[in-house]
């Protein structure tokens, strides 16, 4: 038995419309993040981490494009309906929310009142050797460029052709990410991450101005980086600055925080404070999680339901 699910505008099926306008023009958005499951006073809690932020980012993007989003309590509905059946199969996975515009006819013109399609996805979480939270990944500069939108940058969109091209640049198993630059050398993002260095005690992260994510995962770091950190600038940053800083890490929903030992020629060395927010984000035995989810969930999710 297979241990993905996929729900479906409510139903458990695993196909849409070929007429869907999320299929033809890429006509929505989408959100990945991570469920897990503990036990609390012999109930099984289970909280999907960084919920809100995640659901309001995809809110964002559907006023903007003027697609018709559900109310709260039938996408929390539909959540729940698909967590219930996925924790027969397994204790945690990723949770992958797709909304587009719906079905449609042909040409790009839409109707104000057509139905949203509404997409749950409970996958299981992708395998990375506890390794190289200790001793790091290599990245490389990818060739392929970001493309810039004012109106778009910084959402999840269903177009994400850029970061498939760029990620077929390589086939090396020892790299583990590429990294897109813009024309004057400026350092945007990872094709499936956002970048963080570290001079000293200060954190710097690129600026996102017209393309790029901006991730829930780096807004979760910049908003708690006092705790490990003195201070955090979002600049813009070149590739001929990297000479200067000390460390390096990726982040993500899914991996939360990836520490980097080799970007190109210029090896990074993990430091204590880099450390210590990996291990808080990334902690890895079942006391240390259950500590540790309890935390987050109090402080960011306020989101935890029973079953």
């Amino acid at each position: 038995m297979s241990k993905n699910l996929s729900l479906i505008n409510g139903k458990f099926k695993d196909s849409i419309s070929v007429y869907d306008r999320g299929l033809a023009y890429g006509d929505g958005f989408f959100e990945t993040m991570l469920w897990d499951s503990f036990k609390d006073k012999n109930k099984i809690n289970v909280g999907v981490e960084f919920w809100l932020r995640h659901l309001e980012r995809i809110k964002d993007g559907c006023r903007l494009m003027q697609i018709n989003f559900p109310t709260n309590d039938e996408i929390i509905r539909q959540r729940n309906k698909l967590l219930k059946a996925s924790l027969k199969r397994k204790k945690s996975g990723l949770l992958k929310m797709i909304i587009t515009r719906g079905v449609g006819g042909r040409g790009y013109k839409f109707e104000k009142n057509m139905s949203p399609t509404i997409i749950f996805l409970s996958l299981q979480k992708p395998k990375i050797e506890k390794k190289y939270f200790k001793s790091g990944v290599t990245v490389k500069i990818c060739k392929t460029h970001l493309s810039k939108n004012t109106n778009l940058f910084g959402f999840k969109h269903l177009n994400r052709l850029d970061s498939v091209l760029a990620r077929s640049e390589w086939e090396d198993e020892k790299i583990f990410e590429g990294v897109f630059v813009d024309s004057k050398k400026n350092i945007l993002e990872g094709t499936m991450t956002n970048i963080f260095f570290v001079q000293k005690k200060t954190l710097f992260t690129p600026t996102i101005i017209d393309s790029g994510i901006n991730g829930v995962m780096r807004q979760v770091v910049i908003d708690n980086a006092k705790l490990f950190f003195d201070k955090v600038i979002i600049k813009n940053i070149n590739l001929s600055d990297i000479k200067k800083f000390d460390q390096m890490f990726l982040t993500n929903s899914v991996l939360k925080v990836m520490p980097v030992s080799r970007f190109e020629k210029k090896k990074f060395v993990k430091k204590k404070n880099v450390a210590d927010l990996i291990n808080f984000f990334n902690c890895q035995n079942d006391l240390e999680k259950t500590e540790r989810l309890n935390l987050i969930y109090l402080k960011f999710f306020k989101n935890i339901f029973f079953f």
